[in-house]
């Protein structure tokens, strides 16, 4: 069996649950960013301060939870630097000198709602490939954005870069249509396969098109982009407590095909 690189991301922490996320993938050998919600981490930073001292890494998934297309540039960057205030001491109390700035925004919503990149300024050979990338694996709308939506969605990479913030080392991400659109230029964190793991989350489960776990697992083996040796992937996944199993049994399954984490 070939292996595959993999690096595993995951959104919406801290769950009530994310400790037993973390010893889990732990067992497993399996490292992984961790986006936290500021809401969420206010309420329990001792998860990620100690995912962070078990060597997992802890970044930015703005506070509220909500969609960029539908806040100011005000709103979003305020989010943004609570959330960082509170990761910040998180790092701190794990006992960190340095640690990286990432970001990743909710719902993949960078701005512009589902046009997570300028479809128009995609090439042709890969817009079809991105539609179905983010219309797949994201709860989002696809409706065209307005001139006034690109250049919010342009400041915001201008803010994140000058306040720190860098985009993760996913090396040999080779995949065409990350490495030669804006994919593989933001600042923010990307994904190239998602789990879509959160469509079985019992508020979603069976309004979505994938319904079960054997569903996602399926969605995993037959995805012919994710099949490929000669690229490293982005895994996006979630921490939300009435799916933690099934996730983490995702995560086994990718091993069991002969994936190899790292970060």
């Amino acid at each position: 069996m070939t292996e595959r690189i993999a690096y595993l991301t995951i959104d919406d922490s801290p769950s009530s649950r994310m400790d037993d996320m973390v010893d889990a993938l732990e067992a497993s050998g399996v490292p992984a960013i961790f986006f936290c919600r500021g809401d969420l981490l206010e309420k329990n930073p001792a998860s990620v301060t100690r995912a962070i001292k078990k060597g997992f890494v802890a970044a930015n998934h703005a506070y509220n939870h909500r969609r960029s297309s539908q806040i100011s540039f005000e709103d979003i960057t305020a989010e943004i630097t609570a959330t960082q205030k509170l990761l910040d001491q998180c790092w701190a109390d794990a006992g960190m000198d340095t640690w990286p700035r990432y970001f990743r925004f909710p719902h993949m919503d960078r701005g512009t709602g589902g046009w997570v990149v300028d479809f128009q300024k995609v090439p042709d050979e890969h817009r079809d490939i991105l539609i179905k990338l983010f219309a797949d694996g994201l709860n989002v709308s696809m409706d065209p954005p307005s001139e006034e939506a690109k250049g919010k969605k342009a400041q915001l990479q201008l803010w994140l870069k000058s306040n720190g913030f860098t985009k993760p080392a996913f090396n040999n991400v080779s995949l065409p249509w990350y490495r030669d659109t804006e994919m593989g230029q933001a600042i923010d964190a990307m994904f190239t396969f998602s789990t879509s793991d959160w469509m079985i989350t019992p508020r979603h489960k069976g309004n979505w098109p994938y319904k079960t776990l054997d569903d996602l697992k399926a969605k995993i083996d037959n995805d012919p982009w994710l099949q490929r040796t000669d690229t490293a992937h982005i895994i996006l996944a979630h921490d939300q407590a009435d799916i933690i199993d099934d996730t983490l049994a995702l995560v086994d399954h990718m091993l069991d095909r002969g994936f190899k984490f790292e970060i």
